[in-house]
């Protein structure tokens, strides 16, 4: 019986299963050091070691074992059974990553959790069999059904943008390298009014990330609502109802006034800055 092709296939996947238990263990140990293996190669091996302890007992049936290869079988088929019913759906899940974009050596993915109700984009590079994030994201309120209609990363001048439509509508033009950026202002400023022309972001289910080259200022639409933070102060837009806005100014104590609708002419990021820098009297 030790001969036949169907011994030969259960001895195989023994020694495979057997094999895979280091492989995995370098590469959870790689995964420790801010990598991720590209193509989630590490969640389908550990697919396939659960698949070939789960296989392994079936296929064996009816053959002559040694005692030794009856219980590993067994014991094999158990804990993996066991143990899949509590991971596999997981690593289907929450230890994966998905790509949405790519800009040559660089991709836009986003990772999914249990409790994440929509998912944060982040940055990352390829680096052979890895990708390595790069600590920049861009928040889309999507719910996983969103379309990456644009995604440029322009090292030349320091930025990466995009546009993304779907469930949800989202543009970003954020900072690579803070020294370019700020050296390309022009262009910059140039490019986050064409970004936010081509997709308004003042409403439901919008979102928008742009950083200003000039100061590195940050403003972000979510909704109905603009928030605009720099260095020394946070600010936000609300709007109470369809006339008026609620805005807050937090700069060395707490301001709130309403405003009507119409005192901002409209709601671009160059706009909402210029508001902004009024209100607080011209200080930076």
């Amino acid at each position: 019986m030790s001969d036949t092709l169907r011994y030969k296939i259960v001895i195989s996947m023994v020694w495979v299963q057997i094999a895979l238990l280091p492989i995995i263990y370098f590469m959870l140990y790689v995964t420790n050091n801010d990598l991720m293996w590209r193509w989630n190669l590490l969640n389908w091996l550990l697919v396939g070691g659960y698949l070939i302890g789960l296989l392994a007992l079936p296929v064996s049936r009816g053959l002559e074992k040694p005692r030794f290869l009856k219980w590993w079988l067994r014991i094999d088929f158990w804990f993996s059974a066991i143990t899949a019913i509590l991971a596999l759906q997981l690593l289907f899940y929450v230890g994966r990553h998905y790509i949405d974009a790519e800009d040559g050596d660089y991709v836009l993915y986003h990772t999914r959790g249990l409790m994440m109700a929509a998912p944060h984009y982040g940055l990352g590079k390829k680096e052979g069999l890895f990708i390595r994030p790069m600590s920049k994201s861009v928040q889309v309120n999507d719910d996983d059904d969103g379309k990456i209609d644009c995604f440029k990363v322009d090292t030349l001048r320091g930025c990466f943008y995009g546009l993304s439509r779907g469930g949800a509508q989202a543009s970003w033009v954020l900072p690579l390298d803070s020294t370019k950026y700020h050296q390309n202002a022009a262009y910059i400023t140039n490019l986050i009014d064409s970004l936010y022309q081509a997709q308004p972001l003042f409403r439901d289910y919008y979102h928008g990330t742009f950083v200003f080259p000039d100061n590195l200022a940050e403003i972000n639409y979510d909704s109905y609502s603009i928030h605009y933070e720099d260095s020394i102060s946070y600010n936000s837009i609300d709007c109470i109802d369809g006339d008026s806005l609620h805005v807050t100014i937090i700069n060395n104590g707490i301001t709130q006034q309403s405003y009507p609708k119409d005192s901002v002419v409209n709601f671009s990021p160059q706009t909402i800055k210029t508001f902004i820098e009024k209100l607080k009297g011209g200080k930076r």
